[in-house]
C-alpha cells in the first residue's frame, strides 16, 4: 500500500506527515532518512522526481538533466557504476499531461551513447482510457533500442493500484516498486453435520471465488530499499 503526501507543495515544506496507511504521524526527517517509507507499516510515499534520482543514482555521477513545466524529467548518471540514461515522470502526472519531448530525448540519448535506458512511471487506475497521441511514435523510437541491443527497463510506481496497470509504452524488463499482494484463501465455510451434534462443523469449500487479472507484463517485484541495488545487477548482467 502506498501512502500519500497532502500535495507537491507540501512535500517540500512540512515537516511532519500522515501515513494513509497507518494513520501514524511521521517526521520528514525520518521519512528521507528511511526512503520516504513508513516506519510503523512500511506503506510507501510517492517520491518527487528529484528524490528518485537522488535515490537511485551514484552520488556525483548525476549529468545532463533536462526537466520542463510538464511532470517529467530526464538525467544521466551510473547505478552501481554501470550508466544509465533515465526518464521519469514525476508522482500523479497521467499519460496525457507527460512531455513526450523528454522522453523521446532520453531514448536517442541512450542510442547515441549506447547505453541503457531505465523509464519510471506510475501506474494507472484501472479504467483509464486517455492515453498519449504520440504512443504509437514512441513505440516505434523504442523499437531503435531493441534493434541497438540496448535494455529498456521499466520501473512501474503506485504498485498498490490493481491490477498492474499503465498506458504508456514499456520496456522489455517491467519491474513494479513494492512487494506483490498475496491473494488469501476464502474463510472456510462452516456448517453443522448432518445426524450430529450442532457443536460438530464440517468445513465446506467455499462458493466466493474472487476473480483477479494475473499481471502478466510484469516480471518481478522489487521493494524500493533494494530497488537501485537489483537495478546494478541488472545493468551487470546486461553489460555481460
Amino acid at each position: 500500500m502506498e501512502a500519500r503526501p497532502p500535495t507537491d507543495t507540501a512535500q517540500s515544506i512540512n515537516l511532519w506527515y500522515k501515513c494513509t496507511g497507518c494513520q501514524e504521524v511521521v517526521f520528514r526527517g525520518e521519512l528521507e532518512r528511511n526512503l520516504y517509507i513508513c516506519s510503523y507499516c512500511n506503506a510507501l510515499f510517492p517520491l518527487l522526481a528529484e528524490k528518485r534520482i537522488e535515490y537511485l543514482l551514484d552520488e556525483a555521477s548525476v549529468t545532463n538533466i533536462r526537466t520542463t513545466n510538464a511532470a517529467g524529467l530526464t538525467a544521466e548518471g551510473t547505478i552501481s557504476g554501470y550508466p544509465v540514461c533515465l526518464f521519469i515522470a514525476d508522482i500523479d502526472v497521467i499519460p496525457t499531461e507527460i512531455n513526450t519531448s523528454l522522453f523521446l530525448a532520453a531514448i536517442q540519448d541512450a542510442l547515441k551513447k549506447r547505453i541503457p535506458l531505465i523509464t519510471i512511471v506510475a501506474c494507472q487506475p484501472d479504467g483509464y482510457k486517455e492515453t498519449l497521441a504520440e504512443t504509437t511514435y514512441l513505440t516505434m523510437q523504442m523499437e531503435q533500442l531493441v534493434d541497438a541491443a540496448l535494455p529498456h527497463i521499466t520501473v512501474l510506481t503506485e504498485g498498490e493500484i490493481r491490477p498492474i496497470a499503465t498506458h504508456l509504452p514499456l520496456g522489455e524488463l517491467v519491474i513494479v516498486e513494492g512487494t506483490a499482494t498475496i491473494q488469501k484463501p476464502a474463510p472456510p465455510n462452516l456448517q453443522p453435520a448432518p445426524h450430529a451434534p450442532e457443536e460438530q462443523l464440517l468445513t465446506q469449500t467455499s462458493t466466493k471465488v474472487e476473480k483477479k487479472e494475473p499481471d502478466i507484463s510484469v516480471d518481478c517485484y522489487i521493494p524500493r530499499e533494494a530497488l537501485s541495488e537489483m537495478l546494478g545487477r541488472f545493468l551487470k548482467f546486461f553489460s555481460a
